[in-house]
């Protein structure tokens, strides 16, 4: 089409008051005159980055063109694919936007759809879907399909594998596999079949043509691929929306000319078309009405269409011979432990006003959390640990409303009572809904439910519309595709603000159509899952005689079979004396939500803000906090929001103790500082004491989370953190309620302390059956790396062991340190005197609290806790071990090379040599990444998931130094410590390939780095600079960044005897970096690259290979018998207790017989001795030498 093409211009968006874009909705039409494409233009003044919302082109054929621009120009990529929508997305650097726009555009002018490249997208597909076969969430959705109606567009597979897109002549088979590698997985079996049943194809393929058979298979997928193009990728069905920094008009000028050529394909096929009678238009032809069938089987996706949908739920009672309730089981070998239990209601669907949808106030009220509702009461006997409710299932044709609960082990002993205490809340809420409709018709005298309902109704829109005008503008990136999303569904004028309930008020609550879905929270409407292990033993020995169901026609109870993953469920209808009791269950001391007091009174700006910070300024450079407070009792950080003009302010506020993590070692020096040891248990009790009181706050705390306030208590290394962000008018108050409520061990109660002690186990005990192959070989390499614990094991065998009695103890222990210190940041909305005000109190609260105690802790010196990374040989160290997730089928290869020169802290920290190296790791790792995802990943198709990425650790000085080392030593030093990590999840082929080939990969990468342009190693410094420096968006995200620094390097830099000032803990590391990186040439970025990557020697590197079924851990002997190769956790703890902290001062040195490591800590030497045996050895004190003993050198082949 021409670039003269004139758009029609929509009405402007609803956008909310602190929006600081400018948008433009517009349509294409098509050379038809009828409306195509929908386009969002948005100008976003404070991004540097342009977003919008494949294979190839004939306009750009090079396959990775599009990933390999991106990647040189700081831009990322995706697609996704959901029910009913596919939303390709990308985002670079504003400056290289139009031709990423060209190329991108070009995918749906002009797709090549190559034979190669359909494959190669069918084997990623399979990776993915193999991937899911071991997720919890992923199996428990199938079942659930599996109850539904299956001639429902809901029930159909959604993500699809090889035998569904048989894209060869092998592959038919039930999930891709058996050809070739002889794997089969789920219920799959081989030659075409899924439990004995021919792929669909072989039936229909055939009627077409006596000639074809299942061979056609994999030309009849391209056949459909491009028969699904054809009818779906039509202008009318696209939505394009684009954010950038660029005019309205210069987006226009550059969307226009570009997607106004993507060609509408006709409904019907042309005449030739029709009378072309060949086998491949045949095949076409069959190809093309298939997918129109396909297609008139799901309701329209947009609102406004929907509205004549009929109400076709995907459940029914039928489907289960008319018997609701009926419960499901889930696997007692789920991947997870759990104890769930989920009540499921089918109801009509709200999809065209989700502002005025009953549903809103239902989730709102079922899963309230405060006192009178149905979770208080059931958390108050012990029974469940959460309640979460809402749709599970929001269609044009229906909705799925559920209300999923996580039981205790009591819970799960009486869970036909909780399921009661729900129907009974049902009941409730019914009740007042009827009172509250005659009252308000004049029927009834009882003024007092409707009051409830119209405020509690009046309440979630205040709070939703709060939201909506008080947020600022997010990340373009993700902006842009869920903006997409819906505009397909509700057009452009309300994308932004539907659901945010702006136009509602108390007299618009829907009572009627509330009363309604009251109705139908009953049990003759309800099916309900359990998923635990007794839940599954139950069933079992209720079904135990009786055979698995294999029933096609009329239901039977009994064993189920699920088609895709192959999981084995029950379902089991439901005892008449129990729904007898469900049906008359009576209102138990609940009632509706009282008034929330945590709504904020005031949304004004701090009166201490100058007017010119009144309005948004996000690209305004940000100022470091100011350190208002430094006493004896901790600091005071504090800093007046000058950038997002919001009434919300971030506090946190750091406990420094080592009693988080650490206990008293013994020693008989009366006079010498107490020296502190990680202790595991000590640890588990501060993770127990954390998630109980986050348990015994649920129910206070619930209205300030709705109010917009959250909170949480963490335990770290460093201490206890309590962090507190929302809306300011309350934040202040809240944070010295959650403080003095924390310093009070009343909250520790047997009932809490079983329910979190419990959830603790049932995590650890199913922590290998859930894991990936990946996140097990990422588990094993931190045990070695930076655990301080001894594994899954033991955390089990301490978490069984502790009583209530050590969690009482251990609270008290944390105020009996007298050398506890506040480390405090208050950022945002908030004026300088409310700052110092509640850090005054949190003193108090401290001080209050540990004069109550009638111990005092022994000094611990200059010791502050913190991070822990151990100091990798230069040497290969190898670990394998087998996954104990009987379903994963994927091995994992994780590959770690760690700098051996410490990370860039700030330039007042760190070296030049530091700066550099750090700059010049980052940028490898920029440059790396594109070319090995697509070497791996798309080229040779080793597995879905591929990556490499730029890493950093940080560990603090350990106390045995700090007390040897004198003052003109930085005692309290935290260093970073920096790694490439590149990995590889695959069934593919064995671990040891894949290491194979990651290793070819990265000589391969050497000599492409030795040739590669300076011109575009500057173009990837650049954009990697770009990306550092780009402005932060968020508040919270700015506290996070602010609050790292000061509690790695507040310690260092404000210790006695050290003089920096506090401007330099590396606030402006970003810009300093960004500026580095431009002095990086390529002779540095080799040399950096060898001694890091490729020389034997220089390079500490840790391969952690997880091994899943498809190719099982080979025996030991083949593996290898050095000291490096760690084949088990007790060669891994021996391996570890060799190994030093990361620290400048320390590293191995090959002259030395024994560790002076281990000396230190032996002896607890002095500065003197450590300074004398450095003197044998011929090394200054800042480079302490250590080294391994001899024969744990690994022998390189």
């Amino acid at each position: 089409m021409s670039a003269t093409i004139k758009p029609k211009y929509l009405p402007q968006i609803e956008q909310g008051e602190n929006d600081y874009r400018t948008y433009r909705p517009l349509i294409l039409p098509t050379a038809s005159g009828e409306d195509g494409i929908t386009i969002l233009l948005v100008n976003d003044p404070q991004s540097k980055h342009f977003a919008v919302c494949f294979l190839g082109s004939t306009a750009y054929p090079k396959e990775n063109e599009y990933k390999q621009y991106l990647a040189q120009h700081g831009g990322k990529s995706n697609a996704s694919t959901s029910m009913s929508h596919t939303t390709y997305q990308f985002d670079v650097l504003a400056d290289h936007a139009e031709k990423a726009l060209d190329i991108f555009s070009h995918f749906f002018i002009s797709p090549l759809f190559t034979q190669s490249g359909t494959g190669r997208e069918v084997h990623a597909v399979d990776s993915e879907n193999s991937k899911n076969l071991v997720n919890d969430g992923r199996r428990r959705w199938q079942i659930l399909k599996s109850l539904g109606d299956k001639d429902h567009h809901f029930t159909k597979f959604s993500t699809g594998n090889k035998f569904t897109l048989p894209v060869d002549a092998d592959s038919g088979n039930a999930h891709g596999y058996g050809v070739g590698g002889g794997e089969t997985t789920g219920a799959g079996t081989s030659n075409g079949k899924i439990d004995n049943k021919p792929h669909p194809l072989t039936k229909i393929l055939p009627k077409m043509d006596s000639k074809y058979d299942e061979r056609d298979m994999p030309e009849f997928v391209r056949a459909a691929l491009l028969a699904f193009h054809r009818h779906h990728y039509r202008p009318k069905n696209m939505v394009v929306v684009a954010v950038g920094p660029q005019t309205l008009d210069t987006l226009e000028s550059w969307v226009i000319p570009r997607f106004s050529n993507i060609p509408d394909h006709p409904e019907s096929q042309s005449h030739e078309e029709a009378q072309d009678d060949t086998n491949m238009a045949r095949m076409n032809q069959l190809a093309t009405t298939l997918i129109k069938q396909a297609a008139k089987e799901a309701p329209p996706v947009l609102a406004s269409a929907a509205k004549d949908v009929l109400y076709k739920p995907a459940f029914r009672p039928e489907l289960q011979g008319g018997k609701w309730p009926v419960v499901h089981t889930y696997p007692m070998k789920s991947v997870k432990s759990m104890r769930k239990l989920v009540l499921f209601f089918p109801m009509h669907p709200t999809y065209d006003n989700p502002d005025r949808s009953p549903t809103r106030i239902l989730s709102h009220l079922f899963g309230h959390e405060g006192r009178g509702s149905a979770f208080a009461f059931l958390q108050d006997l012990g029974w469940i640990s959460s309640l979460r409710s809402g749709l599970r299932v929001s269609g044009p044709d229906q909705n799925l409303f559920q209300i999923d609960m996580s039981l205790t082990e009591g819970g799960e002993d009486h869970w036909k009572e909780v399921v009661e205490v729900i129907f009974a809340y049902a009941k409730m809420l019914g009740e007042a809904v009827e009172l509250s409709m005659k009252s308000n018709s004049g029927s009834s005298n009882d003024t007092c439910s409707v009051d409830v309902l119209r405020r509690i109704w009046d309440e979630v829109a205040q709070i939703d519309r709060m939201h909506f005008h008080q947020t600022s503008p997010g990340a373009v990136y993700s902006f842009a595709s869920s903006v997409a999303q819906m505009i397909t569904k509700y057009g452009t004028t309300k994308c932004l603000s539907i659901g945010s309930m702006l136009e509602e008020t108390p007299d618009t609550l829907p009572a009627e159509s509330l009363a309604g879905y009251c109705k139908q929270l009953v049990p003759s409407n309800c099916f309900i899952e359990r998923c635990s292990e007794k839940a599954w033993k139950d069933v079992e020995l209720q079904y135990e005689n009786e055979q698995t169901n294999t029933a096609t026609g009329d239901f039977a109870f009994g064993k189920q079979t699920e088609e895709w993953y192959g999981i084995d469920y029950y379902v089991s209808p439901v005892a008449d004396g129990d729904k007898k009791s469900w049906e008359k269950a009576n209102n138990i001391s609940l009632h509706l939500p009282d008034k929330n007091l945590f709504i904020p009174r005031t949304l004004e700006l701090c009166h201490e803000l100058p007017t010119e910070a009144r309005s948004q300024q996000i690209n305004k450079s940000i100022t470091p906090p100011s350190l208002i407070i430094n006493d004896s009792s901790g600091r005071l950080w504090y800093r007046l929001d000058d950038r997002y003009a919001l009434p919300k302010s971030s506090l946190t506020l750091l406990l420094r103790t080592p009693t988080a993590e650490h206990k008293q070692r013994e020693t008989k020096e009366s006079d010498a500082p107490v020296q502190w040891d990680y202790d595991t248990k000590t640890a588990t009790k501060s993770n127990l004491l954390t998630g109980v009181f986050y348990e015994s706050m649920a129910q206070d705390t619930y209205d300030a989370h709705i109010a917009g306030l959250d909170w949480s208590l963490s335990k770290s290394s460093s201490g206890f953190t309590l962090s507190c962000s929302g809306y300011s008018d309350r934040l202040s108050d809240f944070a010295v309620k959650l403080l003095a409520e924390f310093t009070d061990s009343s909250f520790v109660n047997e009932s809490l302390f079983q329910t979190t002690k419990d959830k603790a186990i049932r995590g650890i005990k199913g922590f290998f059956q859930s894991k990936r192959a990946d996140s097990l070989a990422m588990y094993y390499r931190n045990l070695l790396v930076n655990h301080r614990g001894y594994g899954v094991e033991k955390s089990l065998e301490v978490t069984q062991a502790i009583s209530i009695d050590d969690i009482i103890a251990h609270h008290e222990s944390i105020w009996n340190d007298n050398e506890l210190k506040l480390e405090c940041l208050y950022t945002g909305n908030v004026s300088n005197n409310e700052a110092r005000d509640f850090y005054h109190k949190a003193v108090d609260i401290i001080k209050a609290r540990a004069s109550e105690m009638g111990n005092e802790t022994p000094r611990r010196g200059n010791w502050v806790p913190g991070p822990y990374e151990r100091r990798f040989p230069c040497e290969d160290i190898d670990l394998h071990f087998q996954s104990e997730n009987d379903q994963e089928e994927n091995g994992a290869v994780i590959i770690t090379y760690q700098s051996q020169i410490a990370s860039f802290k700030s330039k007042a920290l760190s070296s030049e040599e530091s700066m550099h190296r750090s700059a010049a790791i980052r940028l490898l790792c920029a440059i790396i990444k594109e070319p090995f995802f697509d070497e791996l990943r798309t080229k040779q198709q080793l597995g879905y998931i591929v990556s490499s990425y730029y890493d950093i650790n940080f560990t603090s000085r350990q106390p045995e130094l700090v007390h040897a080392l004198s003052k003109n030593f930085p005692q309290l030093a935290t260093t970073p410590v920096d790694s490439i990590v590149l990995y590889v999840l695959s069934r593919k082929e064995e671990p040891a390939e894949i290491t194979r080939r990651i290793d070819d990969f990265l000589m391969n990468f050497r000599s492409r780095l030795e040739a590669m342009d300076p011109l575009e190693i500057q173009g990837y410094s650049d954009s990697l600079a770009d990306s550092l420096t780009k402005p932060i968006k968020k508040l919270s995200e700015e506290a996070r960044y602010h609050f790292s620094k000061i509690r790695r390097y507040a310690p260092e830099v404000l210790s006695n005897g050290n003089h920096h000032p506090f401007l330099d803990l590396g606030w402006d590391n970003p810009q300093v970096i960004a500026t580095v990186l431009k002095e990086i040439n390529r002779d540095y970025l080799l040399q950096v690259f060898d001694e890091l990557v490729l020389k034997k020697g220089t390079r500490a590197r840790v391969v952690s290979t997880v091994y899943g079924k498809t190719f099982p851990m080979p025996p030991p002997q083949t593996l290898g018998t050095s000291s490096s190769t760690i084949l088990s956790l007790d060669d891994l703890f021996v391996k570890r207790s060799n190994l030093i902290p990361f620290d400048p001062v320390t590293k191995y040195h090959s002259s030395f017989n024994t560790l002076l490591w281990r000396n230190v800590r032996k002896h607890k030497t002095s500065l003197q001795y450590i300074a004398a045996a450095a003197a044998v050895i011929g090394i200054s004190s800042w480079a302490i030498g250590t080294r391994t003993n001899l024969n744990e050198k690994k022998q390189i082949k």
